[in-house]
């Protein structure tokens, strides 16, 4: 488990809803990163905060919105959030788990924390219904070699785009595109009679960061659907990959399992 896979999780970690295997990894993580420890630690104090303003307030999504804006602010700039004065409720939360639920649903909260992630998804999204489902005219490369020298190029292994290139999936045609600012080798694979966008890129110091779905032969996975669109993405050593369907999210997570165990 990496420091992106850390950040991915920590959400999850501190709320408990971790798996055995997961959290063990997460642990042993945190002994040897003390960047990540730190983080987790600001996220724990910022989640408390946030069950705080949950539990105080009254079921007025305009208040809590307001008062979330307020810790986040004060969070990012570190200065003191004034004490809240607990309020008369109607109802009474079992768990703390259930208050960050009724604020993700209740705020919009989940946009001021993935706004990155919805970003590079949507494009990759937009990406794919516009150049295959759409089919709009482009410039595509469709020898093998010219697709190997176009990845080189970008520092992707000829080998990488080999190994997605079985399983029964079949390479089609390739392309450069832009996703959120950056710079993606576009491969498209058909198999079962669907068509896959396979977005490739080098790992840089911007991670996928994504709802997480599960761990694929080690690695974290994580899926969104954009309307008609099911996105997939994992991360390796060195390669970002988002797979991008419009068939099912089944099938956009069963290309990402294979992904994970061939890259």
């Amino acid at each position: 488990m990496n420091c992106g896979d850390i950040r991915r999780l920590a959400p999850f970690y501190i709320t408990g809803e971790l798996d055995a295997p997961r959290a063990a990894e997460f642990d042993a993580h945190l002994k040897d990163c003390l960047s990540c420890m730190r983080e987790l630690e600001r996220q724990a104090r910022l989640d408390a905060r946030l069950r705080e303003v949950i539990l105080a307030e009254e079921t007025n999504v305009t208040r809590v919105d307001r008062r979330v804006r307020e810790l986040i602010a004060a969070e990012a700039e570190g200065t003191p959030v004034p004490q809240l004065q607990p309020r008369p409720r109607r109802w009474a939360l079992a768990t703390m788990g259930i208050a960050a639920a009724l604020l993700l649903a209740a705020t919009g909260y989940r946009t001021l924390l993935g706004t990155h992630v919805a970003r590079v998804y949507a494009d990759a999204a937009t990406d794919h219904r516009l150049e295959i489902v759409q089919q709009e005219p482009r410039s595509w490369l469709t020898d093998s070699s010219q697709i190997a020298a176009l990845a080189a190029g970008q520092g992707i292994p000829a080998s990488a785009v080999t190994a997605l290139a079985s399983g029964g999936y079949r390479l089609g045609r390739a392309k450069f595109c832009w996703l959120d600012g950056r710079v993606f080798l576009h491969l498209v694979f058909s198999g079962g009679g669907q068509e896959f966008s396979v977005y490739l890129r080098q790992r840089d110091d911007n991670p996928l960061p994504g709802p997480a779905r599960e761990i694929s032969n080690g690695r974290t996975l994580c899926a969104s659907d954009l309307g008609k669109e099911h996105v997939a993405s994992i991360e390796t050593a060195h390669l970002m990959a988002m797979i991008v369907t419009d068939q099912s999210a089944e099938a956009a997570l069963s290309f990402a399992r294979f992904a994970s165990a061939v890259l």
